[in-house]
């Protein structure tokens, strides 16, 4: 496993951590940009949530690009979704 991967890795694992209502989320390319294209978060904790996942998410997204832009590779067209065991 790669730096870049091991930081992809770690930066998911944290939103996954803070944010235990998170279920997953994709990120897209929408013209030049990665972004967040789809965010399934549990119903039971509230009608902001969403949004507020939304900033951090693409926050976080945004600092590892600034980081290791060779992470754009890995992140685009990705589903990250949260494991239960």
């Amino acid at each position: 496993m790669t730096n870049t991967e091991k930081a992809l890795q770690a930066a998911v694992k944290t939103l996954f951590t803070r944010y235990p209502a998170l279920c997953g989320f994709a990120v897209a390319r929408h013209g030049y940009k990665l972004s967040l294209s789809e965010l399934a978060v549990l119903p039971s904790h509230g009608a902001d949530l969403p949004a507020l996942l939304e900033g951090e998410i693409a926050l976080t997204i945004a600092d590892l690009l600034q980081d290791r832009p060779e992470a754009a590779k890995l992140l685009l067209g990705r589903t990250f979704a949260r494991s239960v065991h």
